[in-house]
């Protein structure tokens, strides 16, 4: 019996236990009003900014969030495919706080696809964030430190910013 093994770009990670992996099927295009809320140098990519809820199940009230700049739809509709110094995706909450900010554009980067995982619940917020990248490219797969909830300060923050080589350790 032979079995054929079929790889796609998100078959980087099989998940994480107790985490929700973000789907970009889970965002959708944020609101004039929503958009007016963000800082100037987002209004240029209005038509292009999407809000991903992130919620433990379907039927939960998402009290944080990420907004990002569909890069790939951005450029497709520009007569030039140059690629721009996009804002970075921001994590916020219900309100529109900036809570922080990843390191990659979601759902792509310039050549890249970063998975985010969250999980790790407490009173409705995720407090860990998880990202992981797929890269084509010939230096491979990376991941950062994961994004922790700090409850004091109402903020995510990571203990370094730079990227590890290879897939996350499964702990």
């Amino acid at each position: 019996m032979h079995f054929v093994l079929l790889i796609s770009s998100n078959s980087l990670a099989a998940g994480y236990e107790g985490f929700r992996e973000l789907k970009e099927k889970d965002c959708v295009l944020l609101g004039e009003k929503d958009v007016q809320r963000l800082p100037t140098v987002w209004l240029k990519y209005k038509d292009f900014i999407k809000i991903c809820q992130l919620k433990k199940s379907l039927a939960s009230k998402a009290k944080v969030s990420i907004i990002s700049i569909w890069t790939d739809d951005y450029l497709n509709a520009q007569a030039t495919k140059m690629w721009e110094d996009f804002p970075l995706t921001v994590i916020v909450d219900d309100h529109f706080n900036k809570l922080g900010t990843l390191p990659e554009h979601f759902p792509t980067d310039f050549r890249t696809e970063p998975i985010i995982y969250y999980g790790k619940w407490k009173s409705g917020i995720p407090t860990e964030i998880r990202i992981d990248v797929y890269n084509p490219t010939v230096s491979g797969d990376y991941y950062y430190s994961p994004f922790i909830w700090n409850d004091k300060d109402k903020k995510y923050y990571t203990k370094d910013k730079e990227s590890k080589s290879g897939k996350r350790p499964k702990p």
